[in-house]
């Protein structure tokens, strides 16, 4: 059967990943979007969009006879979930195919035996598939008999996911609460407060195999990828292979979940996962019955798109390969770059994203819900982007990771960059010691990126020469020495500004002298030599704001309204400057000072008109003039001596 329209039942990256495929197969996309996601990216992208509505996620994204009216209305062929949302509702599989529609994923059947952890266990163990001892039945049987697990347990929601339902118990008096507590959530979230009581291991691993299965009795495995490193049992850096698994417990892995996949009759894209203990013993934990946020770093060391064979085993096709044609290529690793505050217990941070500037390379790749500039809506998942790099060696994809990293910025709201920075950084990740518990237990130093006082003082004089002198030269460009105020993530710097050659500025800040010079700008990249040193720093400008990034730091500068630089001079220590110079192209005024004479610092020297503007030029610190190389009327060029001065004798 052939698919021409896919409806998708998804928003931001995963729809904009679909409809990426979807083009590349000459299929037409349908988008969804709710009313506050009209200017979204996967909206612009589709083919067509179709308006939602605009009222709660039950009215809107997870409303099935809306879904499926509109999907009949315009004439999809098929609907694909991507994930999160209706992607494992076996209710909204089952409408699709009551109206002929294709679901691109498994049966409603296999959906819903697999979605309930207990029926999916009860699968894997006659498969023969090790689990963790575990204790099942009604409330009252679990009080009564779970202490004869051994503390710590863990009450887990049979119909759970993401951490929902799930709470960890260290001892008896903790259990009756934690279990009507778990049921409690497991209804709110997935209307069936059905629990169970597992046994906790304390420093596990997260283990995941990708699988495609078609309707022709094919089962293939894509490898495993590694999840351990989590946030509230979500999951925040994914690589692959796994670098914990030695050969021999990697192909009982693989063979598990191939066994278990051809089982239960699956067909599509899933994903068996696993917990993996200190001793390398592997126990099954669910299967995902969609594609999974990690998707790319399998997609990187095998070169399946797997999508497209979502899409192609949903027309009836039989896969594409056989296991012995799937070959890995090199490690790949991917972060979830966040809109939320780790520092401040993972706080979501939505809001406008002024400007999100990311990594160009061959061996990075990312997938993103913005492009350049976007909205972080306050109502759905955190997620950003993904960034993921492709390397032979685990080695060198933690290299390239670590300089996108240092090359991503995003300019408006808050994000866990710091925290992925660290991680990729740490030699506990390099080394590989990690478990599902590192992020809590490392969180106070992964979170917080360590400031640097002179990288604030030269990034607010690179900003204040970019909107003074450089961006905007008509308004206040000519005010080359006065104490202005800046404020450097957060913290409010009086610093003494002065151009300084013919492109270049010079900064005093508490008797320290920051000469930046040969300042350029190229795409989003900010160079100049600093104290004689090359650097450079990215950067996001937007008014009086700007966001700039230099080695993995992140420096928030706000400028005060123009209007309002303060005109008094600066207080510090004095310096002596040898000469005054242009920074622009001008014209003198007037002259206000005399050869010899002694001037304090902040007193006017001269008013230069340029771009129709008057702008007074003030004394730099106490000292004399010795020469005037200008008068009234004369034109003057960037670079040009003004006045020439000379020290004041104590």
């Amino acid at each position: 059967m052939k698919i021409k329209k896919v409806l998708i039942a998804n928003r931001g990256e995963i729809a904009l990943r679909i409809i990426r495929t979807l083009r590349e197969m000459n299929i037409k996309s349908i988008a969804l979007y709710t009313a506050m996601e009209t200017d979204d990216l996967h909206v612009k992208k589709a083919d067509q969009a179709v308006l939602l509505g605009n009222g709660t996620l039950n009215e809107t994204w997870l409303n099935i006879p809306l879904i499926i009216k509109i999907a009949c209305d315009f004439g999809a062929d098929a609907i694909h979930p991507g994930y999160g949302f209706l992607s494992e509702n076996d209710a909204f599989a089952k409408a699709c195919e009551q109206e002929g529609i294709i679901f691109i994923g498994p049966s409603s059947e296999v959906i819903e035996m697999m979605g309930s952890k207990i029926t999916a266990s009860m699968h894997a163990s006659n498969a023969d598939i090790p689990l963790l001892p575990r204790l099942e039945g009604s409330t009252a049987e679990l009080l009564q008999n779970g202490p004869r697990l051994g503390f710590p347990l863990l009450v887990k929601a049979a119909a759970g996911g993401g951490g929902k339902g799930m709470i960890r118990i260290e001892s008896a008096e903790m259990l009756q609460q934690a279990v009507f507590s778990a049921a409690e959530q497991a209804k709110r979230y997935f209307a069936d407060d059905k629990v169970y009581l597992e046994k906790y291991v304390q420093n596990p691993r997260h283990i995941e195999v990708q699988i495609l299965a078609d309707s022709h009795g094919n089962v293939v495995h894509l490898f495993e990828r590694e999840c351990t490193l989590q946030r509230n049992h979500q999951k925040v850096v994914e690589e692959a292979p796994s670098p914990s698994l030695n050969p021999d417990n990697r192909k009982n892995l693989l063979n598990s979940a191939v066994t278990l996949a051809k089982r239960v009759g699956y067909r599509s894209a899933g994903t068996i996962e696993f917990i993996l203990d200190e001793d390398g013993n592997f126990f099954f934990l669910e299967m995902n019955t969609r594609i999974q946020v990690e998707h790319p770093v399998t997609e990187a060391i095998t070169g399946i798109d797997i999508v497209k064979e979502q899409i192609l085993v949903a027309m009836g096709h039989p896969l594409s390969f056989s296991q012995e044609q799937i070959h890995q290529n090199g490690h790949a690793i991917e972060v979830r770059l966040y809109a939320e505050d780790p520092a401040n217990h993972f706080r979501p941070s939505a809001g406008i994203v002024r400007s999100l500037v990311v990594p160009e390379s061959k061996n990075v790749r990312v997938d993103s819900a913005i492009e350049n500039s976007g909205k972080v809506h306050p109502s759905f998942d955190a997620m950003i982007s993904k960034i993921i790099t492709h390397r032979k060696n685990r080695q060198q994809a933690i290299e390239e990771m670590d300089n996108a990293l240092a090359e991503i910025l995003v300019h408006g709201i808050t994000t866990n960059i710091n925290l992925l920075s660290n991680i990729i950084k740490d030699e506990i990740y390099r080394e590989n010691r990690v478990s599902t518990h590192s992020i809590a237990d490392n969180i106070t130093r992964w979170s917080i990126k360590s400031d640097n006082e002179e990288k604030r003082h030269v990034v607010a004089g690179l900003f204040f020469w970019l909107e003074r002198f450089c961006q905007t030269p008509g308004q206040n460009a000519w005010r080359m020495a006065s104490a202005e105020k800046v404020t450097v993530n957060g913290h409010e710097l009086t610093m003494f500004i002065y151009p300084y050659g013919a492109k270049g500025v010079t900064l005093i800040k508490e008797g320290n002298i920051f000469r930046i010079e040969n300042i350029s700008i190229s795409n989003h990249k900010l160079h100049f030599t600093w104290n004689n040193m090359p650097s450079s720093v990215v950067f996001s400008y937007a008014g009086r704001n700007a966001m700039f990034l230099d080695e993995g730091i992140h420096y928030h500068v706000i400028l005060p309204d123009p209007l309002l630089l303060p005109k008094a001079a600066f207080n510090g220590k004095n310096h002596f400057f040898p000469e005054l110079r242009a920074s622009l192209f001008g014209r003198v005024l007037r002259v206000n000072v005399s050869e010899k004479q002694q001037v304090k610092a902040g007193e006017p020297l001269l008013i230069l008109e340029s771009m129709k503007m008057e702008n007074q030029i003030l004394a730099p610190n106490d000292q004399i003039v010795s020469r005037i190389n200008v008068k009234d009327g004369d034109q003057v060029s960037d670079g040009q001596v003004l006045i020439s001065f000379e020290p004041v004798n104590d």
